[in-house]
């Protein structure tokens, strides 16, 4: 019988009891019709799942018994950034969703000349400060893409969420990169493939490698020679020209089939 794994933004601790928030003691009690003693598995980011059993079927309150914990060890030894740009809600979401199931460790999204969204380009672009109702339409944005990183670490068993950053435009994304990853993007005029690529490690023998990604209408001119100045390669990922939310986890893939733990 396979045990429900829920997130819990709190600690926990053997021996002890936790309540749930009212929203994942009505999706346990609710939805998935838990009763009181049965057999749950939380786990808070900190790279332990915690068996436990409900105490109650309170559907706002729901009271958990911690009562022991297990060290995952299902974390890839590649350290990947996706640097998405912006597309379509449902797009974006598609590319976090497997991005995440397939062991990307961080998420940045980011504003591309072509991205085809509602934010304001020229705002981005110009260093224009942003008002106070769309900085509140992109936290809901950013909150909303956290609950998807979530939804996909209780599916794939991963106990240590990815961090997902705020929106950035793409000329303002230096500070968030690692100097010593390789940097690739995809260009299908580029004659080198990943198996080119030597990717570089740390003392824990993990490889950092961030990849970038276009919209859906793909990167300027002006968006490459921006990112050629940062170090990034051009890849050619085969012949055919892959969507914007596959190209991510498409990439993700083959990074962890060369390198990873495919």
């Amino acid at each position: 019988m396979r045990i429900t794994r829920l997130y819990h933004n709190k600690n926990l601790i053997c021996g002890e009891t936790t309540e749930l928030d009212k929203n994942t003691s009505a999706h346990l009690v609710r939805v998935l019709r838990t009763k009181a003693k049965t057999p749950v598995i939380l786990f808070n980011g900190d790279g332990n799942d915690y068996l436990c059993k409900t105490l109650n079927d309170h559907p706002k309150k729901t009271l958990i018994a911690v009562e022991s914990k297990i060290k995952t060890n299902n974390e890839s030894n590649l350290s990947v950034t996706l640097i998405q740009g912006l597309s379509r809600l449902d797009r974006m979401e598609t590319t976090i969703q497997k991005s995440v199931e397939l062991g990307v460790n961080k998420i940045i999204p980011v504003l591309c000349q072509y991205s085809n969204t509602r934010l304001n380009e020229a705002q981005w672009h110009k260093d224009v400060p942003s008002t106070n109702l769309r900085m509140e339409k992109q936290q809901k944005k950013l909150d909303h893409w956290r609950k998807i990183v979530i939804s996909a670490c209780e599916q794939s068993g991963r106990s240590i969420l990815p961090e997902i950053t705020a929106i950035s435009s793409l000329n303002k994304i230096d500070s968030l990169l690692n100097p010593d990853a390789v940097k690739i993007i995809l260009n299908p005029e580029s004659r080198k493939s990943l198996k080119e690529i030597t990717p570089s490690q740390n003392e824990e023998n993990n490889c950092a490698i961030e990849i970038l990604i276009g919209p859906e209408g793909g990167l300027s001119a002006d968006d490459i020679t921006y990112l050629q100045t940062l170090k990034f390669q051009n890849i050619c990922f085969g012949p055919r020209i892959l969507r914007t939310e596959t190209a991510g986890p498409a990439v993700i893939s083959a990074l962890q089939m060369l390198w990873g733990d495919f």
